[in-house]
């Protein structure tokens, strides 16, 4: 749900330069400074009015109001001097953290304009460097600058500051072209087209259209009041080699050497990589030099696994599974990871591992959710505990049934997790098959055993007569099969049936009397499903 905005929501836009600010000379795209001057000339960016009646500074605007009578108020902090976005590094990326932590206490969000380039390495290197965020921090950019008479620059940035303004989503985050992703899950996939960006392993947190909507369930809970923490010491000597058929191991060797610390390996398909004895030797090799080398696959879609025989054999020379991080994340994990002061290269392995394991119950849960069994294997089949609670409580089984994900379901129950878990509302997997009408789920959980609380089967009396009200039979059909007493009373002593005649509505009638003069209005047990 979104937080009630303040009557004025302030904001801080840094501007580091890219695609958005830039201007044609004699044909070529060069940085071009003084947005806040731009941004001022176009209404949608700038109440002038409004600013003149409140005093604001010159580098200072107001959004018009989105929402009658709350203001996005935000100050644009120009770069000096701009980057093209080709020539950042960690070194800026930090820099920019450091800038979002001086100002921290005086803002409420932040938006990034950055080069789309490398954003996804900067988004990733965010998304580790800031710890404890409490704010949303947003990175936006575009394909084309703002100036031009078709461009992607002003629906992408007023799109981030209205995101940023309106709702508070305390992570790293990119937006473009209407979709708002986690900030280390994206990769650009286009150099030409608006939808330059696309998250292949996490769904977007937010889509913008005609409505906002967001899939808060994904959203990063902030917990307690904990103090903003920048971790400017990440590891700069880390690198990313591909791999490709027919490798040279003397060249995997000469990219393997002092001083690098960490290495994101490139491999193909679910991790596979050639199985030569001289290029395994070399991995080893480095690998007992202290060298972490970080294994993700080359594709966009599935994960890294030990399926296969040169996945193991691979495995075996000391690499770590990325599982299904971006390249571009992993290299940003390497750089957090081997950044920290005092540890020994198995105390990084650890590390890392454990950052893994502590993403792998989020992961779970959108993986089962969207029905992606593929990676539900992977995660299993690299040891991970498929039945974690995430932040708000809820199992990959309550993922799964919420989402109507038969396939999902009974991949969970034959790995034996618990059918009935209660998230920290106290509700069931059956509960929330039942609310989304999911009758394959339904049937399935009540086969494994699955039961309605007490307390959900005294709180159904008043649902049933909603939905008998509504004419809502495929409702009703669903809290049958989970179980629940169809003659149950609502809040007034009225059952669903009385409810339905006083309505007239004839077919939910004909449906509970039927229950009622035959089986019952209860469903059968789970042993006759």
């Amino acid at each position: 749900m979104a937080r009630a905005l303040e009557p004025q929501r302030r904001l801080l836009a840094v501007y580091t330069g890219g695609t958005i600010g830039m201007r044609s000379e004699q044909g070529v795209l060069v940085p071009g400074s003084g947005l806040a001057a731009v941004l001022r000339s176009l209404p949608m960016f700038h109440d002038e009015e409004y600013a003149r009646a409140c005093g604001l500074p010159e580098d200072t605007l107001v959004l018009p109001p989105a929402i009658p009578d709350q203001r996005v108020i935000y100050t644009v902090l120009e770069c000096q001097p701009l980057f093209d976005s080709s020539d950042m590094t960690i070194t800026e990326w930090v820099q920019i953290a450091q800038t979002i932590e001086r100002h921290y206490g005086q803002y409420d969000g932040f938006v990034v304009i950055h080069g789309t380039d490398t954003m996804a390495f900067a988004a990733s290197v965010l998304s580790f460097v800031l710890e404890n965020l409490q704010k949303t921090v947003i990175l936006t950019g575009a394909q084309v600058p703002i100036h031009a008479l078709w461009n992607d620059s002003r629906e992408n940035l007023l799109g981030a500051l209205l995101m940023a303004g309106q709702y508070v989503i305390p992570e790293v985050c990119l937006f473009f072209q209407n979709q708002l992703f986690r900030g280390n899950r994206v990769t650009k996939v286009d150099s030409r087209r608006f939808a330059a960006f696309c998250s292949p392993h996490l769904p977007p947190l937010a889509v913008m259209g005609t409505d906002v909507t967001i899939n808060w369930e994904l959203v990063r809970k902030a917990r307690g009041k904990a103090q903003l923490v920048v971790h400017s010491s990440m590891e700069r000597d880390v690198g990313l080699l591909r791999l490709y058929p027919g490798i040279p191991a003397a060249l995997v060797r000469a990219f393997l050497q002092p001083p690098l610390k960490g290495v994101v390996m490139e491999t193909f398909g679910s991790g596979n990589g050639p199985t030569k004895p001289d290029l395994l030797r070399e991995l080893r090799a480095a690998a007992e030099r202290g060298l972490i080398i970080l294994n993700c696959s080359h594709c966009l879609q599935g994960a890294v696994t030990s399926d296969y025989a040169a996945g193991m054999a691979m495995a075996g020379a000391g690499i770590v599974s990325g599982f299904d991080m971006t390249s571009e994340a992993a290299l940003a994990k390497l750089s957090y990871v081997l950044g920290h002061p005092g540890l020994t290269p198995d105390d990084r392995k650890e590390e890392a591992d454990a950052i893994r394991e502590a993403l792998v119950p989020s992961l779970a849960c959108a993986a089962a959710h969207a029905g992606d069994l593929e990676v539900l294997q992977a995660l299993g089949d690299l040891g991970s505990d498929l039945s974690l609670e995430s932040f708000n409580g809820q199992t990959p089984l309550h993922a799964a049934a919420r989402g109507g994900q038969p396939g999902a379901v009974t991949m969970l129950l034959r790995r034996g997790v618990d059918v009935d878990p209660r998230d920290e509302d106290g509700l069931s997997p059956l509960l929330l098959a039942v609310k989304g009408r999911h009758r394959g789920v339904i049937e399935l959980l009540r086969a494994a055993g699955a039961c309605l609380s007490l307390q959900e089967l005294e709180d159904a009396g008043t649902e049933l007569c909603r939905l008998a009200a509504r004419a809502d039979l495929e409702g009703l059909q669903s809290w049958w099969q989970a179980g629940a007493d169809l003659s149950s009373p609502g809040y007034d002593g009225r059952s669903a049936l009385l409810v339905a005649e006083a309505a007239g509505n004839l077919e939910v009638v004909t449906f509970l009397q039927n229950l009622k003069g035959g089986a019952g209005v209860q469903a059968p047990g789970p042993a006759t499903l």
